[in-house]
């Protein structure tokens, strides 16, 4: 009976797996198949999965009409800038939290840990004035600062660095090695899976985040893809065609980027564990 129990758990796992990796894939589906759709279908009250013929005019419209390649730019130069930040300063964070030992230390990490908890739209209204004074306002830097602070970030870096085995950290510290030369030959290197999961989850969240952009970039030449996104939809008018071919090409480049490097996030989350 157990032997048989076994191939069963396994095909109900799967199905369970697939099952939700279906759910997922079906609104993508459905934004695909619109944007090539015919506009009177589009806009059809009555809901077709297979168009009866396949148009690009959507896109073209969007190209011709639209600074989808400004949008685009900008979305890439505050994810890379984002993405770059927050490596650098969360690497000198999670090292001193993890390897260091000094007083307070845990409790510093537990007030950091607790900031997960506060909706990341509460820190707009102090975040705009403190943006503001700095002279910040409509650049990249004033999007891309606040996303390199987000606790998420030095918690899973955090959790690898505690993992990795103390004995190479002894024995670097026996050639005469400090604390840079430790964490630069001996930290980072180990931890390479753990940065490309870091480097990918800023990068996606940088790319999709629309509220605080939204308020920090008001002028129309630093808008990113979701704010750009959001001007095709009007007070009388949306423009369902135009944001469907708009939102699958946004889509697709941190759809690839995560599916090449899946891998890394797979094994730096996993390999991160929850240590105290």
């Amino acid at each position: 009976m157990s032997t048989a129990s076994g191939p069963i758990k396994s095909i109900l796992k799967y199905t369970f797996y697939y099952g939700l990796a279906l759910i997922w894939i079906i609104p993508i589906i459905w934004m695909a198949i619109t944007a090539v759709k015919p506009t009177p279908e589009v806009m059809s009250f009555t809901p077709n999965w297979l168009p009866s013929a396949i148009t690009f005019e959507h896109f073209r419209d969007l190209l011709d009409k639209r600074p989808f390649f400004l949008w685009l730019a900008n979305s890439f130069q505050v994810s890379l800038l984002a993405t770059v930040i927050t490596i650098v300063v969360t690497t000198f964070a999670a090292y001193s939290l993890a390897r260091m030992k000094w007083r307070g230390r845990n409790v510093v990490f537990a007030i950091l840990l607790s900031a997960m908890f506060i909706p990341w739209e509460i820190n707009s209204i102090p975040l705009f004035f403190i943006v503001k004074d700095l002279g910040l306002l409509n650049t990249f830097w004033a999007v891309a600062l606040p996303l390199s602070a987000l606790p998420v970030s030095l918690f899973l870096l955090r959790q690898f660095f505690i993992n990795i085995p103390t004995e190479l950290e002894d024995a670097a510290r026996i050639d005469g090695c400090g604390h840079l030369r430790i964490l630069w030959h001996i930290i980072i290197p180990v931890s390479l899976p753990a940065y490309g999961a870091l480097a990918i989850f800023i990068f996606v969240f940088s790319w999709n985040e629309f509220f605080w952009s939204l308020v920090a970039l008001q002028r129309s030449g630093v808008r990113t893809m979701p704010i750009g996104l959001k001007t095709l939809v009007a007070a009388s008018d949306i423009q369902y065609d135009l944001m469907m071919a708009g939102s699958f090409m946004a889509t697709l480049p941190a759809l690839i980027i995560f599916l090449v490097l899946r891998r890394h996030v797979i094994s730096g989350i996993s390999m991160a564990g929850v240590q105290r």
